[in-house]
């Protein structure tokens, strides 16, 4: 019995090294040696995604007063769909001087705009709605649950008070007579 035991573990061994070195012979799919480059074609369309958010990584690395710099010049532009989504991408920063609701009103008025230039705008435009919108929607969350947490505290505030005070109650009452003991009474005959 102790030899058969013996003989499975080899034979069990032995395939597990045998299936290895089998797939050891398959590439694995979709690899690039580590020195050869990614190529991707680089279309007309894509020039002015890229464009965009190459503008989006520099105005995120604005200070406050670059971004004012910025939303000045933009805002003289005039209200063609490129400046309209540069003040967009502008205004959804997450800063305290940016504007999310009026990032939102360009994105609007330019997902409205069915002119040429707007329209290759227009998906990159949902993406960023879809983004700002749910960032709108979690911030009025945010504040919701920040205003329960401070009506938590009022309650718990109120309530310590009270039993404060229902304490101050109970220490200022006499202490109770001590209870005289009773003896056993003797059982009726």
């Amino acid at each position: 019995m102790q030899t058969f035991l013996h003989l499975c573990r080899y034979s069990a061994s032995a395939f597990v090294f045998g299936l290895l070195a089998g797939c050891a012979q398959f590439p694995v799919a979709n690899t690039l040696p580590a020195d050869e480059p990614v190529k991707t074609a680089v279309r007309h369309d894509d020039v002015t995604p890229r464009a965009l958010l190459a503008y989006g990584r520099h105005v995120a690395e604005l200070d406050a007063a670059g971004f004012a710099r910025e939303l000045k010049a933009l805002e003289g532009q005039g209200t063609d769909p490129m400046g309209q989504m540069r003040l967009a991408l502008l205004h959804a920063q997450p800063r305290a001087d940016a504007d999310l609701a009026r990032a939102m009103t360009l994105l609007d008025k330019l997902l409205g705009n069915r002119s040429p230039d707007a329209a290759s705008l227009h998906p990159l435009a949902r993406i960023l709605h879809v983004q700002l919108y749910t960032r709108a929607r979690l911030l009025a969350q945010n504040e919701a649950l920040l205003a329960e947490q401070q009506a938590g505290r009022e309650a718990v505030a109120t309530l310590q008070q009270k039993l404060d005070a229902l304490t101050a109650i109970e220490r200022s009452l006499p202490a109770p007579a001590p209870a005289a003991t009773r003896r056993p009474t003797e059982k009726p005959q």
